[in-house]
């Protein structure tokens, strides 16, 4: 896949995490949106085990691309 910033040829891999979420504010004691949230995108579940999103790094300007459509989300 090429970087559609850059337009160099991006590392296929995964993004080594434990639970994440991405949310239009800040989490300072939960990774669980809440009614709050319109957009929020939780990657994995909360629990100690490792866990691993599929993704696309460009080597050259450090951006990462991932597919988020298997993930619980709010972004509908």
């Amino acid at each position: 896949m090429k970087c559609p910033f850059c337009g160099v040829e991006m590392l296929h891999g995964y993004l080594n995490c434990g639970a994440s979420l991405w949310s239009e504010r800040k989490h300072r004691f939960s990774l669980l949106p809440d009614g709050k949230e319109k957009y929020a995108l939780r990657l994995g579940v909360p629990s100690f085990l490792p866990n691993y999103v599929e993704s696309d790094c460009c080597p050259e300007c450090k951006k990462i691309i991932l597919d988020s459509s298997a993930y619980e989300n709010r972004m509908d």
